[in-house]
Protein backbone atom coordinates (compact mmCIF):
# COMPACT_ATOMS: atom_id res chain seq x y z
CA UNK A 1 0.00 0.00 0.00
CA UNK A 2 1.39 3.57 -0.70
CA UNK A 3 1.51 6.56 1.92
CA UNK A 4 -1.22 8.15 0.87
CA UNK A 5 -3.52 5.34 1.16
CA UNK A 6 -4.08 3.76 -2.64
CA UNK A 7 -4.48 0.38 -2.33
CA UNK A 8 -5.93 0.37 1.06
CA UNK A 9 -9.05 -1.79 1.27
CA UNK A 10 -9.90 0.01 5.10
CA UNK A 11 -8.90 3.35 6.35
CA UNK A 12 -9.12 4.83 9.55
CA UNK A 13 -9.93 8.17 9.32
CA UNK A 14 -9.98 11.39 10.98
CA UNK A 15 -11.65 14.87 10.32
CA UNK A 16 -9.71 15.05 7.57
CA UNK A 17 -11.98 15.30 3.91
CA UNK A 18 -12.38 12.41 1.25
CA UNK A 19 -14.19 14.06 -1.10
CA UNK A 20 -15.58 13.24 -3.86
CA UNK A 21 -11.78 13.52 -5.70
CA UNK A 22 -10.28 11.64 -2.69
CA UNK A 23 -12.42 8.72 -2.82
CA UNK A 24 -12.05 8.48 -7.04
CA UNK A 25 -8.12 8.39 -6.38
CA UNK A 26 -8.69 5.42 -4.02
CA UNK A 27 -9.80 2.67 -6.35
CA UNK A 28 -9.60 -0.44 -3.93
CA UNK A 29 -11.53 1.37 -0.99
CA UNK A 30 -14.22 -0.50 0.51
CA UNK A 31 -14.68 1.19 4.18
CA UNK A 32 -13.59 4.26 5.82
CA UNK A 33 -13.75 3.87 9.87
CA UNK A 34 -14.27 7.53 11.18
CA UNK A 35 -12.53 7.79 14.19
CA UNK A 36 -15.39 10.24 16.04
CA UNK A 37 -19.51 10.83 15.18
CA UNK A 38 -19.29 13.50 12.50
CA UNK A 39 -19.07 11.87 8.77
CA UNK A 40 -19.46 16.12 7.54
CA UNK A 41 -16.00 15.67 5.77
CA UNK A 42 -16.61 12.69 3.67
CA UNK A 43 -18.57 12.82 0.28
CA UNK A 44 -21.30 10.14 1.49
CA UNK A 45 -23.01 10.26 -1.72
CA UNK A 46 -19.77 9.21 -3.37
CA UNK A 47 -19.24 7.09 -1.09
CA UNK A 48 -22.67 5.01 -1.49
CA UNK A 49 -22.17 5.55 -5.16
CA UNK A 50 -18.57 3.73 -5.13
CA UNK A 51 -20.00 0.98 -2.95
CA UNK A 52 -17.93 2.30 -0.10
CA UNK A 53 -19.23 1.34 3.62
CA UNK A 54 -19.00 4.38 6.23
CA UNK A 55 -18.49 3.51 9.96
CA UNK A 56 -17.88 5.49 12.76
CA UNK A 57 -17.40 5.71 16.52
CA UNK A 58 -21.05 7.65 17.82
CA UNK A 59 -21.23 6.88 21.64
CA UNK A 60 -17.28 7.30 22.62
CA UNK A 61 -17.20 10.77 22.82
CA UNK A 62 -20.10 10.84 24.11
CA UNK A 63 -19.43 11.73 28.01
CA UNK A 64 -16.15 13.88 26.88
CA UNK A 65 -18.38 16.14 24.83
CA UNK A 66 -20.74 16.25 27.49
CA UNK A 67 -18.59 17.10 30.41
CA UNK A 68 -16.87 19.73 28.40
CA UNK A 69 -19.54 21.63 27.67
CA UNK A 70 -21.15 21.23 31.72
CA UNK A 71 -18.03 22.57 32.66
CA UNK A 72 -18.28 25.49 30.21
CA UNK A 73 -22.28 25.90 31.67
CA UNK A 74 -20.63 26.17 35.29
CA UNK A 75 -17.32 28.21 34.31
CA UNK A 76 -19.54 31.19 32.49
CA UNK A 77 -21.85 30.69 34.93
CA UNK A 78 -19.19 31.80 37.97
CA UNK A 79 -17.61 34.13 35.87
CA UNK A 80 -14.61 32.03 36.44
CA UNK A 81 -12.26 33.01 33.64
CA UNK A 82 -12.71 36.56 34.73
CA UNK A 83 -12.26 35.86 38.71
CA UNK A 84 -8.68 33.77 37.72
CA UNK A 85 -7.07 36.67 35.45
CA UNK A 86 -7.80 39.02 37.93
CA UNK A 87 -6.08 36.89 41.02
CA UNK A 88 -3.20 36.15 38.43
CA UNK A 89 -3.16 39.61 37.97
CA UNK A 90 -2.59 39.76 41.87
CA UNK A 91 -5.65 41.77 41.54
CA UNK A 92 -8.70 40.81 44.26
CA UNK A 93 -11.77 41.81 42.58
CA UNK A 94 -15.36 39.89 43.17
CA UNK A 95 -17.21 39.67 40.50
CA UNK A 96 -21.38 38.83 40.01
CA UNK A 97 -21.43 35.11 39.39
CA UNK A 98 -24.70 32.92 39.10
CA UNK A 99 -25.57 29.19 39.89
CA UNK A 100 -26.68 26.50 37.49
CA UNK A 101 -28.70 25.64 39.80
CA UNK A 102 -32.06 27.61 39.10
CA UNK A 103 -31.47 28.69 36.27
CA UNK A 104 -32.74 27.67 32.34
CA UNK A 105 -30.23 25.67 30.27
CA UNK A 106 -32.10 25.48 26.25
CA UNK A 107 -30.32 22.38 24.49
CA UNK A 108 -30.50 22.93 20.89
CA UNK A 109 -30.55 18.88 19.58
CA UNK A 110 -31.44 16.22 21.21
CA UNK A 111 -29.49 13.30 20.49
CA UNK A 112 -26.72 11.17 22.64
CA UNK A 113 -25.20 14.41 23.36
CA UNK A 114 -27.84 16.35 24.12
CA UNK A 115 -29.41 13.67 26.25
CA UNK A 116 -26.32 13.01 28.59
CA UNK A 117 -26.22 16.64 29.11
CA UNK A 118 -29.38 17.16 30.55
CA UNK A 119 -28.93 14.30 33.01
CA UNK A 120 -25.80 15.55 34.01
CA UNK A 121 -27.88 19.27 34.53
CA UNK A 122 -30.23 17.99 36.51
CA UNK A 123 -28.44 16.97 39.56
CA UNK A 124 -27.65 20.88 40.11
CA UNK A 125 -31.37 21.44 39.39
CA UNK A 126 -31.80 23.53 36.52
CA UNK A 127 -34.34 23.50 34.57
CA UNK A 128 -33.80 22.10 30.99
CA UNK A 129 -35.53 23.11 27.85
CA UNK A 130 -35.04 21.30 24.45
CA UNK A 131 -35.17 22.24 20.66
CA UNK A 132 -35.00 19.77 18.12
CA UNK A 133 -38.01 18.49 15.91
CA UNK A 134 -36.59 15.19 15.47
CA UNK A 135 -36.68 14.56 19.57
CA UNK A 136 -39.83 12.40 20.53
CA UNK A 137 -41.89 13.45 23.16
CA UNK A 138 -41.69 9.90 25.20
CA UNK A 139 -37.86 10.64 24.96
CA UNK A 140 -38.23 14.23 26.15
CA UNK A 141 -40.55 12.98 29.15
CA UNK A 142 -38.12 10.15 30.48
CA UNK A 143 -35.64 13.02 30.84
CA UNK A 144 -37.53 15.27 32.27
CA UNK A 145 -36.95 18.18 29.69
CA UNK A 146 -39.36 20.41 28.33
CA UNK A 147 -39.77 20.50 24.53
CA UNK A 148 -39.98 24.13 22.75
CA UNK A 149 -39.76 25.62 19.58
CA UNK A 150 -36.33 27.39 19.31
CA UNK A 151 -37.97 30.80 19.18
CA UNK A 152 -39.04 29.86 22.95
CA UNK A 153 -35.52 28.61 23.32
CA UNK A 154 -33.96 31.60 22.86
CA UNK A 155 -36.38 33.46 24.77
CA UNK A 156 -36.56 31.65 27.82
CA UNK A 157 -32.72 30.24 28.43
CA UNK A 158 -30.12 31.22 30.47
CA UNK A 159 -27.39 29.17 28.67
CA UNK A 160 -27.70 27.99 25.05
CA UNK A 161 -26.16 25.52 24.05
CA UNK A 162 -25.60 23.54 20.59
CA UNK A 163 -25.87 19.65 20.01
CA UNK A 164 -27.16 19.40 16.58
CA UNK A 165 -25.41 17.65 13.68
CA UNK A 166 -24.68 19.76 10.15
CA UNK A 167 -27.57 17.20 8.65
CA UNK A 168 -30.19 17.90 7.05
CA UNK A 169 -31.47 20.44 4.20
CA UNK A 170 -31.91 23.87 6.06
CA UNK A 171 -28.41 23.26 8.39
CA UNK A 172 -28.57 25.20 11.98
CA UNK A 173 -27.12 28.41 12.41
CA UNK A 174 -27.37 31.01 14.80
CA UNK A 175 -26.88 34.37 13.12
CA UNK A 176 -27.39 37.98 14.13
CA UNK A 177 -31.34 37.65 14.20
CA UNK A 178 -31.05 34.92 16.65
CA UNK A 179 -28.14 35.80 19.35
CA UNK A 180 -30.57 39.15 19.52
CA UNK A 181 -33.50 36.96 20.04
CA UNK A 182 -31.97 35.07 23.32
CA UNK A 183 -32.36 36.42 26.44
CA UNK A 184 -30.07 39.06 27.68
CA UNK A 185 -27.41 38.14 29.81
CA UNK A 186 -28.00 34.86 28.84
CA UNK A 187 -24.42 32.65 27.51
CA UNK A 188 -23.95 30.55 24.48
CA UNK A 189 -22.04 27.42 23.95
CA UNK A 190 -21.39 25.20 20.95
CA UNK A 191 -19.02 22.32 21.04
CA UNK A 192 -21.55 20.89 18.18
CA UNK A 193 -20.51 22.57 14.52
CA UNK A 194 -18.40 25.47 13.37
CA UNK A 195 -19.95 27.40 11.61
CA UNK A 196 -23.19 26.74 13.50
CA UNK A 197 -22.38 30.44 15.18
CA UNK A 198 -22.06 33.95 13.15
CA UNK A 199 -18.82 34.13 15.03
CA UNK A 200 -18.90 38.30 14.18
CA UNK A 201 -22.06 38.43 15.40
CA UNK A 202 -21.50 36.49 18.42
CA UNK A 203 -18.95 39.36 18.83
CA UNK A 204 -21.36 42.28 18.15
CA UNK A 205 -23.49 40.96 20.47
CA UNK A 206 -20.93 40.29 23.61
CA UNK A 207 -19.66 43.73 22.73
CA UNK A 208 -23.22 45.30 23.12
CA UNK A 209 -23.66 44.11 26.46
CA UNK A 210 -26.23 41.62 25.24
CA UNK A 211 -25.05 38.27 25.84
CA UNK A 212 -22.84 38.12 29.09
CA UNK A 213 -20.82 35.21 27.96
CA UNK A 214 -19.99 32.25 25.37
CA UNK A 215 -17.82 29.30 24.96
CA UNK A 216 -17.08 27.85 21.48
CA UNK A 217 -14.58 24.70 21.07
CA UNK A 218 -15.74 24.51 17.16
CA UNK A 219 -15.13 27.45 14.50
CA UNK A 220 -16.14 28.29 11.15
CA UNK A 221 -12.16 28.39 10.48
CA UNK A 222 -9.98 26.03 12.30
CA UNK A 223 -7.45 27.54 13.75
CA UNK A 224 -9.01 30.34 15.00
CA UNK A 225 -7.67 33.88 15.81
CA UNK A 226 -10.93 36.32 15.55
CA UNK A 227 -12.01 38.80 17.46
CA UNK A 228 -13.45 36.46 20.00
CA UNK A 229 -10.06 35.95 21.20
CA UNK A 230 -9.85 39.49 22.84
CA UNK A 231 -13.14 39.17 25.35
CA UNK A 232 -12.48 37.63 29.04
CA UNK A 233 -16.30 37.00 29.18
CA UNK A 234 -15.37 33.98 26.60
CA UNK A 235 -13.65 30.90 26.72
CA UNK A 236 -12.12 29.31 23.40
CA UNK A 237 -10.80 25.53 23.37
CA UNK A 238 -9.47 24.24 20.13
CA UNK A 239 -11.70 21.82 19.33
CA UNK A 240 -10.94 19.33 22.12
CA UNK A 241 -13.84 18.27 23.29
CA UNK A 242 -13.23 14.77 22.83
CA UNK A 243 -9.48 14.50 23.85
CA UNK A 244 -9.67 13.07 26.57
CA UNK A 245 -7.05 10.27 27.20
CA UNK A 246 -9.64 7.96 28.13
CA UNK A 247 -12.33 8.92 25.15
CA UNK A 248 -9.09 8.66 22.40
CA UNK A 249 -8.50 5.06 23.40
CA UNK A 250 -12.24 4.01 23.29
CA UNK A 251 -12.63 5.38 19.72
CA UNK A 252 -9.46 4.11 18.52
CA UNK A 253 -9.56 1.22 19.85
CA UNK A 254 -13.44 0.55 18.79
CA UNK A 255 -12.14 1.81 15.24
CA UNK A 256 -9.85 -1.10 15.19
CA UNK A 257 -12.42 -3.10 16.04
CA UNK A 258 -14.75 -2.47 13.66
CA UNK A 259 -11.89 -2.37 10.73
CA UNK A 260 -11.42 -6.16 11.49
CA UNK A 261 -15.41 -6.85 11.72
CA UNK A 262 -15.97 -5.24 8.80
CA UNK A 263 -13.43 -7.51 7.06
CA UNK A 264 -14.64 -10.46 8.72
CA UNK A 265 -18.62 -9.32 7.49
CA UNK A 266 -18.95 -9.34 10.74
CA UNK A 267 -21.14 -5.42 11.01
CA UNK A 268 -24.67 -5.13 11.68
CA UNK A 269 -26.58 -3.12 9.23
CA UNK A 270 -27.38 -0.64 12.03
CA UNK A 271 -23.79 0.56 12.72
CA UNK A 272 -23.38 1.18 9.20
CA UNK A 273 -24.14 4.75 8.00
CA UNK A 274 -23.89 3.76 4.44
Amino acid sequence: MKRDGRGASIIVAGVEPYDSPTLQALPELQCIVRCGVGVDSIDLECARTRGVAVLNTPDAPTPAVAELALTLFLALSRNLRAQANSVAARKWQRLEAHLLSGRTVGLIGFGRIGRRVAALCKPFGARVIVADPAAEASAAAAAEVELVTLERLLAEADVVSLHASRAGAAPLQLGARELAAMKRGAVLVNVARGGMVDEAALAEHLRSGHLAGAALDVFAEEPYSGPLCDFENVILTPHSATLTVETRATMELECIDKALRFERGAIRPEERII
